[in-house]
């Protein structure tokens, strides 16, 4: 079985870029308010539309039901290996910064 790397090298670079919008809402300086809630609100207008296209693939569109089968579907190692990256670079950065432990 082959691992995938792409997946671990896009958690590497989400995990500082999870910092950086979240660290004013964890030390109390509310600067970074807009960057939260812009991440919750891309998040939740991505889920949004996968539930809005998969009910119109289910009940209106044969052609769009074979679009959405062709599409890309992360498996849970996919996932795993993203949240692994994730956690070492946030991690090691925030090491790096703070000191270590």
């Amino acid at each position: 079985m082959m691992f995938a790397y792409k997946p671990l090298a896009m958690g590497l670079l989400m995990g500082p870029m999870m910092l950086w919008m979240i660290h004013g809402q964890l030390t109390g300086s509310a600067q970074s308010s807009w960057a939260v809630a812009a991440f919750v609100g891309a998040h939740l207008l991505i889920l949004a539309v996968i539930v809005a296209g998969a009910v119109f693939a289910a009940r209106l569109s044969p052609r769009t039901h074979a679009f959405l089968a062709n599409l890309h579907r992360p498996s849970l190692a996919h996932v795993g290996a993203m949240l692994m990256g994730l956690a070492v670079s946030a991690l090691i950065l925030h090491f790096w910064l703070h000191g270590g432990l």
